[in-house]
């Protein structure tokens, strides 16, 4: 199981995930360029959340695996959030990145990260910002979870993305419970 998290989502937000998968962060761990080499790495089950979802989607024609899983996705981030709340969170990570990640993981409800902020994730914002996938064909392979009452706002790309979305009564963070019972599902 190989597991790409979203902005933001370090490993230690997360128990039993980092270690039961290998587990990459963007802009920490790899820059989107790298992509293709992760997705190269998984052939059995493949999970993204959110910015991790995204970058499989843009770099799907690098995907083996047997099924993908697909936590609150988006083609186009800046379809569901404005992008003066990027810009205004790029102008406040310069001052004070430990707040705004501190603030977007209470927001989305994760657990509080109070390590180091690589300053590399200034880029994810702004990568954020441009980034899309212009052309999606439903795959029978891929599987779409989304939060009711996501933070974001993201449910509505669901229905793009995948044939039958899974509707999980949660915010834009997804427990490992939760995540664990949808991977059930799958197998």
């Amino acid at each position: 199981m190989t597991f790409i998290s979203g902005w933001a989502g370090f490993r230690e937000i997360f128990n039993k995930i980092p270690q039961k998968a290998q587990f990459f962060v963007p802009f920490v761990d790899f820059l989107p360029d790298k992509t293709p080499d992760i997705l190269s790495l998984e052939n059995d089950l493949l999970i993204g959340w959110s910015l991790g979802a995204h970058l499989i989607l843009k770099y799907s024609f690098y995907v083996k695996s047997k099924k993908v899983l697909l936590l609150a996705p988006f083609l186009y981030f800046c379809d569901f959030v404005n992008k003066r709340i990027l810009d205004r969170m790029i102008l406040a990570f310069e001052k004070d990145k430990s707040k705004v990640v501190s603030e977007f993981l209470k927001n989305i409800g994760a657990v509080n990260y109070t390590k180091v902020i690589p300053d590399s994730l200034k880029e994810g914002l702004e990568f954020l910002k441009t980034s899309r996938v212009e052309k999606f064909e439903k795959k029978e392979n891929y599987f779409c979870a989304c939060a009711k009452h996501d933070f974001l706002k993201l449910s509505g790309a669901c229905f793009d993305i995948c044939k039958n979305p899974i509707i999980i009564d949660s915010n834009h963070f997804f427990s490992e419970v939760v995540i664990e019972h949808i991977i059930k599902k799958l197998y």
